[in-house]
Formats: structure tokens, sequence, C-alpha cells
């Protein structure tokens, strides 16, 4: 588990990324997290699907925790990076909706 700061968790990122991928993740993470306001936890989890060679889907589930309510999304991409702004961008949404 990766731990980026104290709110924010990311699960099994390590396990399947190199050193350089994990760095950008962590600046796109970062810089998405700065407009969810304030909240108490969010957590990622990376599960790879359709591994096959040169080719790979990315599936991230997320969870965020805003004033003791829980706000869930996942996205599924070919793109690691795609797939983590959309699944932030959904709970962006989730979260201005309510």
């Amino acid at each position: 588990m990766i731990q980026l700061g104290e709110k924010i968790n990311l699960k099994d990122f390590k396990d399947n990324l190199e050193p350089g991928e994990i760095t950008i993740l962590k600046k796109i993470i970062g810089n998405q997290a700065n407009h969810l306001g304030e909240f108490t936890k969010l957590s990622l989890h990376l599960k790879s699907v359709h591994k096959k060679e040169k080719s790979q889907k990315y599936q991230i589930n997320a969870q965020l925790e805003i004033n003791n309510a829980l706000y869930e999304a996942e996205s599924t991409n070919f793109n690691l990076f795609f797939a983590i702004n959309e699944v932030l961008d959904k709970l962006k949404t989730e979260v201005n909706r309510n």
C-alpha cells in the first residue's frame, strides 16, 4: 500500500507499476484531490484485468469519505492515467450532486 499524506491510500499500485508511473500518478491524484474539497479519506484500488502480452486493462475502484458520507466510483480503461482521471471525476460529480 502506498500512502499519500494522511488521507490518501493507493492499494496494489506498487506491485503493478514502474516507479516512474507511480511518480506521475502521485502528481495526478494529488492535483485531483485538491478539487474534492475537505475529505476524510480517499482510497484507490488498482486491479489488472484482461492482462495479455503488450496489452492490459486497468480497473480502478475508488472510495471517498466526506462528512461521514461514503462515495464510490469505478473506471476501467487500457490507459491507467485516463482511468484515474475518470474515476476521480466521477467522485467529484457525486460529491457536487449532494
